[in-house]
């Protein structure tokens, strides 16, 4: 029996925000038809990607989720209430530390040490499966290359991954320090692999790179559900700290809205192309010169896209506000945002 329909969860980066993603996964896998075919994320949500993707053996996917945010939360118990969203600057045990190595301050290019980070991802990722290719669901992350200044996707069905990949997907800068990966074939510092920086740098929603390894056959529903922790919309900006944080959001934002737009407009292009290949008689355009080069681009229809947006524009220090209260109202906003648009995306088919 051939399939009927192909998903995908796509994830923003925005560190602390990332608890927000939390909520919203929460909310999806408990829903008895969730089952992705494809996650993908960048940054904080290249670790949500890899938690749900590739748990340690014995770890159910939100089981991994669960313990990585009760792992990077920070009381902040030695600060004042109103001050404890602020603790995480001074490090984050479990996830960033604090550079000490202060005579060579000249020299640096990041202000914390992620090796935390990936001591918490070993001990919570499945690192054999993450090297499988044929592991399921796919993973997908993406990092920015900073010599070549271009954005870079890893796919798991390529030759599968390691935590360099999801760590370097998350390398912001000058907080965090650029990633090297590797080319496993060679182990060469001359060949293709290079330095990389958080994906958010170029792009925080890949969403394109999600549509081209989805499943593309005809007549397959394909849904993508994305989770975005900067809202498009807001407010204009009344004064210069509005202003500044109007750009910050715009900088993470989803800009994909017009490649969708151009998509639909080759919904008729895909549609024609099924009704030819389907009739009856046999399609009479087949061999054709211009209707094979039509055909070759493998025009397909654009996916439903469910999109579940925190309302709110991040601020000041939101995306490092790691205190157990916050994380908690931010994974609560995602899960009951998150069933307000699976609830409104069933009323409107």
């Amino acid at each position: 029996m051939s399939r009927t329909s192909s998903s995908a969860l796509v994830l923003q980066g925005g560190g602390a925000l990332g608890a927000y993603e939390y909520g919203a996964a929460e909310a999806l896998y408990e829903q008895s038809d969730f089952n992705p075919d494809l996650i993908a994320g960048v940054s904080i949500g290249a670790i949500t990607a890899v938690l749900l993707a590739r748990p340690a053996k014995g770890l159910k996917p939100i089981e991994a989720l669960s313990r990585f945010w009760d792992r990077v939360s920070v009381a902040g118990d030695l600060f004042p209430p109103a001050f404890r969203e602020y603790a995480s600057l001074f490090g984050n045990p479990n996830f960033f530390t604090p550079r000490l190595d202060l005579l060579s301050i000249a020299t640096w290019t990041s202000i914390y040490d992620t090796a935390p980070l990936r001591r918490t991802l070993s001990e919570l990722v499945d690192l054999d499966a993450l090297t499988d290719p044929a592991a399921a669901p796919g993973l997908l992350v993406s990092a920015t290359n900073v010599r070549e200044g271009q954005i870079r996707y890893f796919y798991s069905g390529d030759g599968g991954l390691r935590l360099d990949h999801i760590i370097a997907s998350g390398s912001l800068p000058p907080s965090f320090p650029m990633t090297r990966i590797e080319d496993e074939k060679t182990g060469d510092e001359k060949s293709d692999d290079d330095w990389y920086w958080d994906g958010g740098v170029f792009d925080n929603t890949p969403l394109g790179a999600v549509l081209d390894r989805l499943d593309q056959s005809p007549g397959v529903e394909r849904s993508i559900y994305v989770v975005n922790l900067f809202p498009n919309k807001a407010p204009l900006p009344r004064n210069l700290l509005e202003v500044n944080t109007r750009l910050q959001n715009l900088q993470f934002a989803n800009k994909t809205l017009e490649d969708l737009k151009l998509l639909r407009r080759f919904d008729e292009v895909a549609q024609l192309i099924e009704a030819l290949d389907t009739l009856p008689q046999g399609n009479p355009l087949a061999g054709h010169p211009a209707y094979d080069a039509v055909a070759k681009q493998r025009y397909v229809r654009v996916p439903n896209v469910i999109a579940v947006t925190r309302p709110e524009q991040a601020a000041g220090f939101d995306a490092s506000d790691f205190s157990p209260q916050t994380i908690a109202a931010r994974k609560a906003e995602g899960y009951k945002q998150t069933i307000r648009a699976l609830h409104a995306h069933a009323a409107s088919r």
